[in-house]
């Protein structure tokens, strides 16, 4: 999961933004995990200044302190493992200080521009949480007395979201606008696309009975005494063809439904009928049978596997069309697009406009 450029909500605090590439960071971590010498053999960390400023916008500073205790209250919440929790406390930092860096940017604007939130404001904000927590059955009052850096922080967080909210909604979301004839194009695109796949697909049909042709010509061939390894090699559009068709040894949940129900079913050495699937056409020899072993002792279970060669001929797929968009769908589509482009803009600009300065030198502001 890429994280997304730092746009707030009252659900993307500082912390959601760092908790919500998760997946980034465990990547990461096994990433470095998988390499043997990883992590065991990791001389001890160094002690670090607590009051080593980590990043500065203008006069706004970052210690050390205050992002070792976001980066723990991370580290603690998910349950990283040891070895890899070097690799996912780098990770964190840098998410940290960005999430400092952009909130500080946006916080200053929210402030020299006078934005006041309202109490219709936060009921607003509130409505829409408790929305949003509904599908992991929690409640607002959950969310914040359960976040790892302590519910004050929780309910900080939420107060400046709604301010940076508040901003960007009155500089940037208020001005875009949607242009009926944006509408009909996007729709226009979608049917000229189906348009153009339909006529690929007319050519389709021909060129794949000229394959269902071929897979028929090569069963015939086996039935009249030819080689299946040799055919393989000459005709299948499949990499097992270097090994002469040969696929190895697989148990039911290995290949796609058709090609599985034919192999489990065919007798072993005899060629079976043509079986299609949405790779193409097949021919399949299947050249032994293991059946399924009950666990004994400290010999575990074995599942039922067939061994098998086939000579795959390719067909093409054709395109299905795409569903026409409403101009409701297209005008949601595209205010999105155009905010998330908008927005991003913005915060290029108040980056720009300010003095900003970090100690992770490779990290991309």
């Amino acid at each position: 999961m890429k994280c997304a450029p730092l746009i707030y909500t009252a659900l993307a605090s500082t912390l959601i933004v760092a908790a919500g590439c998760k997946k980034d960071a465990a990547a990461k971590a096994e990433d470095s995990a998988a390499t043997p010498a990883a992590a065991a053999v990791a001389a001890p960390a160094e002690a670090k200044d607590p009051n080593e400023v980590v990043a500065s916008v203008n006069d706004a500073k970052y210690l050390r302190k205050e992002m070792d205790k976001v980066v723990a209250a991370l580290l603690k919440a998910q349950n990283i493992p040891e070895a890899q929790q070097d690799d996912a406390r780098k990770y964190f930092e840098q998410r940290a200080v960005y999430s400092f860096i952009m909130k500080t940017l946006i916080l200053a604007e929210a402030k020299k521009q006078a934005v006041a939130i309202s109490e219709e404001d936060r009921k607003t904000q509130l409505a829409k949480m408790t929305d949003a927590l509904k599908a992991q059955n929690k409640t607002v009052e959950q969310y914040f007395k359960e976040s790892p850096l302590g519910e004050a922080e929780a309910r900080a967080e939420f107060e400046d979201g709604l301010l940076i909210d508040k901003l960007l909604q009155k500089n940037v979301l208020d001005g875009i606008k949607i242009e009926a004839d944006e509408i009909k194009k996007a729709i226009g695109d979608v049917e000229k696309q189906n348009a153009e796949n339909a006529e690929k697909n007319k050519a389709l049909v021909a060129a794949n009975a000229e394959k269902k042709t071929k897979i028929e010509s090569l069963k015939k061939q086996l039935a009249d005494g030819a080689d299946f390894a040799e055919l393989a090699k000459a005709n299948s559009d499949c990499p097992s063809k270097e090994k002469g068709g040969d696929l190895g040894e697989f148990t039911k949940g290995q290949m796609v439904k058709p090609f599985e129900d034919a192999a489990f079913a065919q007798v072993i050495g005899k060629v079976g009928e043509i079986v299609e699937t949405p790779f193409g056409y097949h021919l399949i020899k299947v050249t032994a049978k293991s059946p399924a072993q009950e666990a004994k002792g400290e010999t575990p279970a074995k599942p039922e596997s067939v061994t098998a060669s086939h000579i795959l001929v390719k067909t093409e797929q054709p395109q299905q069309p795409q569903p026409v968009p409403t101009s409701e769908q297209i005008e949601t589509h595209l205010k999105q697009q155009k905010s998330r482009d908008a927005v991003q803009k913005y915060l290029d600009g108040l980056k720009g406009a300010a003095k900003i300065e970090t100690v992770f030198k490779d990290m991309p502001l």
